[in-house]
C-alpha cells in the first residue's frame, strides 16, 4: 500500500515536471527564434497547445484551465514584439482564448468520465456486495428495466425474535455488532443462492428470488437459501455463546407470486424494491411462526415443485391480518440426504 502511494505521487510529480518542462522550452523557442513576424510564429504558438492539453488529461479541469491561463500570461507580451502591436492585438486574443477553451473543455469532458467513472466504481462495490456478478453486471448494462415490470417471484423475510429485548440488556456497540454479525451471515446465504437482499428493516431482511435477473426454480433456491439461513443461525449463536450472549432465534416466511419490480423514490433517493399482495403475504407468513412455533413457513406456491428431499408438514388453512383468503402454508423441518 505504502509503496503504491509513493509510486503515485511519483508520478504526478514527474507529470507536472513535464507540463512545466515542456512550456518552458516552447516559450524559450518561441521568443528567441524569430522576432516580428506573426506569420512564422504559427508552428510555435501551436506548441503551447501541448501542455494545456496534458494537463486538462492527466488532472482535469482546474489543472487544465490553470496551465491554460498561465501560457496565456506567457503568450501575452508576444504582442510587443511587433512594430505595430494594434495590428496583432486581434489575433493574439483569439489565441489566448483558443488556450483557455480547450484548457476549459477538455477539463470538463475528463471531469466528467472521472466522475461517472468514480459512480460506476461506487455501484460495483456496493451493489456487488448483495448479488452475484453476473446479475450487477447485467443491471449495470441496462439490460433489466428498473422503471417497473411484472415478474414472477419468490419473496423471502426473515426476522429475529425477541430483539428489542436483547437491545435493552446490551450496549449499543453490541447490539451493532450482533446485528452485523446475523446479517453478514444471512446475506451471504441469499446471495450463494442467487437471491437479492432488498431492505435491511429493523432486525428484518427482505429478500428476493427470481429479480431483477428472471431464475429459474426461484422458489427451490429461496427454500435452500432458508434452510442453510437455519445452518448459519446456528453458527452465528455458537460464536455468541462463546462471548457471553444469549441465542439469538429467527423466523423466516417464504410466499410465490407476481409483483411489480422496480426502483421506487424520489429523485434524490431511490430504492429497488418489489410492490404486490405477494410482498404482504410473505411477510405475514414470517409473522405466522410465532403462531406456530416454528421457523420456516412456506406458502402453497412456494411449495409446488419443491424437490422431494425437502420435508414439508402442511398446516391448518390460517387466516392472515389484511389476507381474505386463508393461507396454505408448509412447516419445513428437515431435508433428506
Amino acid at each position: 500500500m505504502g509503496y503504491g502511494i509513493i509510486m503515485n505521487k511519483n508520478s504526478v510529480r514527474t507529470k507536472r515536471v513535464l507540463i512545466v518542462g515542456l512550456t518552458i522550452i516552447i516559450t524559450v523557442f518561441h521568443y528567441n527564434s524569430i522576432h516580428g513576424n506573426l506569420a512564422l510564429h504559427l508552428f510555435h504558438r501551436e506548441l503551447f497547445f501541448f501542455p494545456i492539453l496534458m494537463a486538462a488529461f492527466w488532472f482535469g479541469l482546474k489543472s487544465g484551465l490553470a496551465t491554460s491561463i498561465g501560457i496565456s500570461i506567457v503568450y501575452t507580451p508576444h504582442v510587443f514584439l511587433y512594430k505595430d502591436p494594434h495590428s496583432e492585438l486581434l489575433t493574439i486574443v483569439l489565441q489566448i482564448f483558443m488556450f483557455n477553451l480547450v484548457g476549459l473543455t477538455l477539463g470538463w469532458m475528463v471531469d466528467r468520465e472521472r466522475r461517472k467513472q468514480k459512480e460506476n466504481d461506487f455501484i460495483n462495490e456496493t451493489f456487488g456486495k448483495y448479488v452475484d456478478k453476473k446479475v450487477r453486471d447485467e443491471i449495470l448494462t441496462h439490460r433489466i428495466p428498473l422503471d417497473g415490470e411484472k415478474k414472477q417471484v419468490t419473496i423471502l423475510f426473515s426476522d429475529l425474535r425477541d430483539f428489542t429485548k436483547l437491545s435493552e440488556s446490551v450496549k449499543s456497540k453490541e447490539v451493532v455488532m450482533i446485528l452485523n454479525e446475523y446479517f453478514k451471515e444471512m446475506s451471504e446465504t441469499i446471495k450463494k443462492n442467487h437471491g437479492l437482499v432488498l431492505h435491511y428493516i429493523g432486525d428484518e431482511i427482505m429478500a428476493v428470488f427470481g429479480a431483477p435477473v428472471s431464475l429459474e426454480n426461484h422458489n427451490k433456491h429461496a427454500v435452500n437459501a432458508a434452510l442453510e439461513m437455519r445452518g448459519r443461525l446456528s453458527r452465528v449463536n455458537l460464536r455468541l455463546a462463546n462471548q457471553g450472549y444469549k441465542p439469538l432465534e429467527h423466523g423466516i416466511g417464504v410466499h410465490t407470486g407476481q409483483v411489480v419490480a422496480a426502483n421506487i423514490g424520489s429523485p434524490d433517493r431511490l430504492s429497488y424494491t418489489m410492490i404486490g399482495d405477494t410482498v404482504n403475504v410473505a411477510s405475514r407468513i414470517q409473522e405466522m411462526n410465532k403462531r406456530f412455533g416454528t421457523d420456516i413457513l412456506i406458502s402453497g406456491p412456494t411449495m409446488t415443485g419443491l424437490d422431494k428431499n425437502i420435508s414439508g408438514d402442511k398446516l391448518p388453512p390460517t387466516l392472515a391480518k389484511g389476507i381474505s383468503e386463508p393461507l396454505e402454508l408448509f412447516k419445513i423441518k428437515r431435508t433428506h440426504t
